[in-house]
């Protein structure tokens, strides 16, 4: 699953490099296209056998980090920036088709805007591209769990995602849009972060007729390696964790601990 980092240079308030592309290296703007696309390209010549993905969001790509365009809340008296959703779907399904043109073989919405499962399934199959799975952010929680990702990233995000991301304690809201994914055509289907949430992995799994993965995600990553450095447990800490993540019901693992697991599983 591919991520882009571009520099603040190519940032702007709707994410326009998020799905910059172009057939001869660079821009007409004289800027390249975007990461995710240009690795896309070279992945699938050089790695035939990878699975390659997409993460589909702008918040990598706008000036102020948030998953979308933003606009005016025009009932606030204070002039609240709000995501302005129908704007934020619209890109989501541009950027999407951008990587499926590249190569991707699935798309991978994150941004959790209300609609775009089949905005994006609507536009890939006009476009020839009905082959290319979604995988939806289906239970993504306002968590605190994300800073390191952020931190590595340079994001300039501020402020918080409580306005389209799913409170924490919130399992009803999750199963909501479990049903509202499903209906507009979602392939897979995900739960972020993971290790906290076995209870929705497990809801999912029993509800959902697709698969269900699960995103460990940096702020896990970070918690169990200095839990399992500092005791000496890393590979212990690592396969309870994971595999708890399997038990409740998951089908996939979304993990930084790829490289770790690869090495230790013919053990297991």
């Amino acid at each position: 699953m591919l991520f882009g980092v571009t520099g603040s240079e190519e940032k702007d308030a709707v994410g326009s490099a998020s799905d910059r592309c172009c057939d001869d290296g660079d821009h007409a703007d004289g800027l390249k296209a975007t990461p995710v696309i240009r690795a896309m390209k070279r992945l699938r010549v050089s790695n035939p056998n990878l699975m390659l993905c997409a993460d589909v969001c702008l918040c990598e790509y706008t000036d102020h980090g948030h998953c979308g365009p933003q606009k005016k809340d025009e009932g606030s008296p204070d002039g609240e920036l709000i995501i302005d959703n129908h704007a934020a779907v619209q890109r989501m399904a541009d950027s999407a088709l951008a990587y499926a043109k590249a190569g991707a073989h699935m798309v991978c919405p994150s941004d959790m805007m209300d609609g775009r499962i089949g905005a994006i399934k609507d536009t890939l199959v006009a476009n020839g591209f009905e082959h290319v799975a979604i995988m939806s952010y289906t239970s993504k929680k306002a968590s605190c769990m994300y800073a390191p990702f952020r931190a590595a990233v340079d994001s300039t995000f501020k402020g918080d995602r409580k306005r389209y991301q799913q409170p924490v304690g919130a399992s009803k809201i999750a199963g909501r849009a479990l049903r509202r994914d499903l209906d507009e055509g979602a392939d897979f289907v995900l739960v972020k972060p993971a290790l906290f949430y076995g209870d929705i992995i497990s809801e999912f799994a029993k509800t959902a007729d697709v698969p269900v993965a699960v995103y460990i995600v940096s702020g896990e990553y970070k918690m169990l390696t200095d839990y399992g450095n500092s005791t000496g447990t890393l590979e212990a800490v690592v396969k309870e964790s994971h595999v708890g993540m399997l038990r409740s019901g998951a089908s996939i693992l979304i993990t930084y601990f790829a490289p770790h697991i690869l090495d230790w599983i013919p053990k297991w």
